[in-house]
């Protein structure tokens, strides 16, 4: 974990720093201001036109009826677009600022923006910080995971000012094309409800719960219920390889730590859906790629201290992660993971960024017309910092707690670190030779206070003992240690979870952890942890 996160201000600011144009949508996504759209309707009663070809389609479950417009981005104009109102939830909400989805080609053959030719607008009426969704898509973009990226428009209708909306890149063509240099394969979509739970070989079966994107006209689904055979029907001792061959399962991995550990509950690890599934035809494996993570940190449709409690290990949840987690090998390489990113679920870090993109967007908030604002002024600065706002719902719903940014992240850390703490496993990101490690470490109390005692089964001569903070970052040494026995006071170091490492001759012989704290006193006062059996390469046994 060494050096990682030193500057990762510089590299996550905003996620708005201008480069030059390779790929579609970099010039968008990429650029350093936020982007003026306005749409010009000829039709007078546009707007009622827009709602009722909605409603219309919700009602008898088509897909929605595009309105011919123009549009100019950035003074540059654009005319004969398809442009429809979108969402669910989000849609009944406030006033003229409704979800937005622009099609540029939808009356004319090739035409393109940034060489996109959709992408969305969305209203952000379920995030009074109104930065969720930027924040999460940044992270996963600079971690090199196949997530779309964000950045802000002011838009506007025919002159009008409506109000500040998230653009959201499409997973579609091109940026399958982008992210895998080919395009051909099926990408399917698992929505409203896919589990990737086995329901028979029959693919109408599927349907339902799913959507094909690609190759609609051949319509052949026999490698997706493939793999979801494979997912569900191989036994454990073949599991491992069957997924290898069939799943690109590093990025499925990573996904799945960034969206529990900043609790983005409206995805496929704990309502599932929110993803695609690619068959990449150059690998011969699908791919996942994220979808929708507007309610990440923190946000969902319970009170808000269940919601930073969610477990790191999730129980009942859909099959693929399920199976996963009684592989070894897929476990430990998750919860690596987990210690890797909170790294980034700090304060520390994530502050500035928060308040950098706060600063950014706060004058187009405010500028918005009252009638179309879900939150008004004072709760968007809550939202970014430490306030809770309820939201009311309808019966029989009980209301959402939506805890302000900062105020989630100081408390989801913490709970991940108790959590952490619990847990028979040690995080082995910044350990590079574990093949020396036999020797078991008790140390009581575990979590502490003020000191503490570490205690080995073998005497140890001219032994090192170093203590890493979760940012990889050595905070304390002691040297030239003999006998089994060494005492640890805390000294200056906060609370939070420590690492520490036993060397002798250069050669790590122990690894631990330390929790530093006053507040986890239901924890046992002795916490021991047996290194008896050691992992094989796949990673420590748990």
């Amino acid at each position: 974990m060494k050096n990682r996160f030193y500057i990762i201000i510089c590299l996550l600011i905003s996620g708005i720093q201008t480069t030059v144009a390779q790929n579609p949508g970099d010039s968008t996504f990429n650029s350093s201001v936020i982007h003026n759209i306005n749409f010009t309707f000829s039709q007078p009663n546009f707007f009622d036109s827009l709602m009722y070809y909605k409603q219309h389609a919700d009602s008898f479950n088509l897909s929605t009826q595009n309105m011919m417009a123009g549009v100019t981005i950035d003074g540059t104009p654009i005319d004969s677009i398809g442009v429809k109102f979108k969402g669910n939830s989000t849609f009944g909400c406030c006033g003229r600022k409704r979800p937005i989805r622009l099609t540029f080609n939808e009356y004319a053959t090739g035409k393109k923006f940034d060489g996109l030719t959709i992408f969305e607008l969305n209203n952000m009426v379920l995030d009074p910080s109104y930065m969720r969704e930027k924040l999460m898509l940044d992270f996963m973009n600079k971690k090199g995971l196949p997530a779309p990226r964000c950045t802000y428009a002011k838009v506007s209708f025919n002159g009008q000012y409506v109000g500040l909306y998230k653009m959201i890149e499409q997973v579609d063509k091109q940026f399958i094309s982008t992210h895998y240099h080919n395009w051909g394969g099926n990408l399917f979509k698992g929505d409203p409800m896919g589990t990737l739970g086995w329901m028979g070989s029959n693919p109408a079966s599927y349907y339902p719960d799913y959507e094909l994107h690609s190759n609609t006209t051949a319509n052949n689904w026999s490698d997706f219920v493939n793999l979801i055979d494979n997912i569900n029907n191989t036994p454990a001792a073949n599991f491992y390889d069957t997924l290898e061959t069939n799943l690109n399962t590093t990025p499925i991995i990573k996904q799945w730590a960034a969206r529990n550990l900043f609790v983005d509950l409206d995805s496929y690890f704990h309502s599932p859906h929110n993803y695609y599934l690619y068959h990449n035809t150059v690998t011969n494996k699908f791919e996942w790629n994220t979808w929708d993570v507007s309610v990440s940190f923190g946000f969902y449709f319970w009170p808000e201290d269940s919601v930073e409690k969610v477990s790191i290990l999730m129980s009942n949840g859909p099959p693929l992660t399920t199976r996963m987690l009684a592989n070894n090998t897929y476990k430990t390489t998750y919860l690596n993971t987990i210690c890797d990113y909170l790294d980034y679920l700090d304060t520390t870090v994530m502050s500035p960024i928060i308040d950098s993109i706060a600063n950014v967007i706060r004058p187009s908030i405010y500028a918005e017309p009252d009638s179309n604002q879900m939150f008004q002024e004072n709760i968007f600065e809550g939202g970014i910092d430490t306030s809770t706002y309820h939201l009311p719902l309808p019966p029989p719903m009980n209301n959402a707690d939506i805890p302000g940014l900062k105020k989630f992240i100081i408390n989801r850390r913490a709970n991940v670190i108790s959590q952490l703490a619990l847990l028979p496993f040690i995080c082995t990101n910044g350990v590079n030779d574990l093949s020396g490690i036999n020797i078991n470490i008790a140390i009581y109390p575990n979590p502490f206070s003020t000191q503490t005692t570490l205690q080995t089964n073998n005497p140890f001569h001219n032994a090192t003992l170093t203590v890493d903070n979760c940012f990889g970052q050595t905070v304390k040494q002691i040297k030239n240690i003999n006998g089994r026995t060494v005492v640890f006071s805390r000294d200056n170091l906060a609370s939070g979870l420590y690492f520490v490492r036993l060397t002798e001759e250069n050669k790590t012989i122990a690894v631990d952890k330390l929790v530093i704290t006053k507040t986890f006193t239901h924890l046992n006062n002795s916490y021991r942890l047996d290194r008896s059996h050691i992992r094989t390469t796949s990673g420590l046994d748990i």
